[in-house]
Order: C-alpha cells, then structure tokens, then sequence
C-alpha cells in the first residue's frame, strides 16, 4: 500500500514537472514574442525615409515576413509539443504499472504496441481539429509570403542587374506569343474564307 502511494506521488510529481518545464517554455515563447512586437516590430513599421526609402520599405517587409514565418513556425512547434505532451501522459497511464518488475519481451511488445498507438491516436485526433486546420493555414500562408518575398527580392536584386530574363518577364512572353499565334491562327482562318468566296 505504501509502495503504491508513493509510486502515484512520484508519478504525479512527474507529470507536473513536465507540464510547468512546457509552461515555462511556452510563457518564455509568449513573453519573447510581446517583447519583439512591442520593440523592433514596432520599428519595422515605421516608413522608410531618404534616398534608399524604396529599398530600405523592401528589407524592412522582408524582415517582418520572416519574422511572421517565425513567429507561426514557433507557434505550431509549442502546439506539436502539448500534443506529445498529452500522448505521453496517456501512455504513462495506461503503461505505469505494467512496466514494473521483469521486463520480458513480450511485456516490451505490449509496451510498445501501446505506445504506437495511443500516439497515433492523439496525434490524429490533434490533426482533425479545427485548431490544427487554423495553425497549418496561417503557417502555409506565412510561408507563400516569405517564397513571394524571396523570390522578388533574387529576380530585383540578381537577375536584372545580370540582365538573365526574370520569371515575370518570361511569363510575360509567353503570354505574347501565345496571343500572337492565336491572332495569326485567326487571320489564317479569314484569309482561307475570302479565298473560298472568290
């Protein structure tokens, strides 16, 4: 009886240890993202003066995409970690006990299929939510943001002082030789038509 006690105080021990090194981890992530909101997120929407204002506007909203990209790539890492947190609580409670004395093989079978699947399960049932849906789009469209930045920045500050064609400008041509074969398709068409007439 005693041992049983004692074995429920160091499991719950256990637990809220892990669970105040988590909060600790998630307040110290909420306080680093106030403080950056309230200084340089605070100086990243200032506008851009002077000679180099176009430029310098550019950096600073590549700075504030990355920043965005970060901040929700953080977020979903501190969401992914209460959900490993909860799966391990759940396979402590269900595996405590059985884990104690002789560890045979099949006792480690039975641990481990367990394991496999009170994880599988919570992890499905985090990536069903409403939650999981709302913090995937956020980071997704963070993350398209941060592409589009990158992408203009290397076309501004690469290919066009090398004078290689951009994407843009490609596209572009495509487009124009798209409309001029269909216009010549056309005229080929009305020609064939008035030489049918005569």
């Amino acid at each position: 009886m005693v041992e049983k006690t004692q074995e429920r105080r160091d499991q719950q021990k256990n637990n809220s240890m892990e669970k105040s090194n988590f909060e600790s981890t998630q307040e110290f992530y909420d306080e680093w993202l106030k403080t950056y909101k309230a200084t340089i997120g605070k100086f990243i929407e200032m506008p851009a003066v002077g000679p180099a204002r176009e430029k310098s506007g550019k950096m600073m909203k590549g700075f504030s995409t990355f920043m965005n990209l970060y901040a929700a790539g953080m977020d979903t890492s501190s969401n992914l970690q209460t959900v490993f947190m909860e799966a391990m609580r759940k396979v402590h409670e269900k595996t405590g006990t059985e884990m104690n004395g002789e560890i045979t093989p099949e006792k480690y079978k039975e641990f481990y299929n367990t394991w496999i699947q009170t994880y599988s399960d919570t992890f499905k049932e985090y990536s069903r939510s409403d939650h999981f849906v709302a913090d995937m789009g956020k980071l997704n469209s963070y993350y398209i943001d941060f592409q589009q930045y990158q992408k203009d920045m290397l076309e501004e500050n690469y290919l066009k002082p090398m004078n290689i064609p951009t994407k843009t400008e490609i596209d572009e041509i495509n487009k124009e030789l798209y409309l001029l074969k269909k216009a010549v398709k056309e005229l080929t068409g009305q020609i064939k038509e008035l030489k049918e007439k005569k």
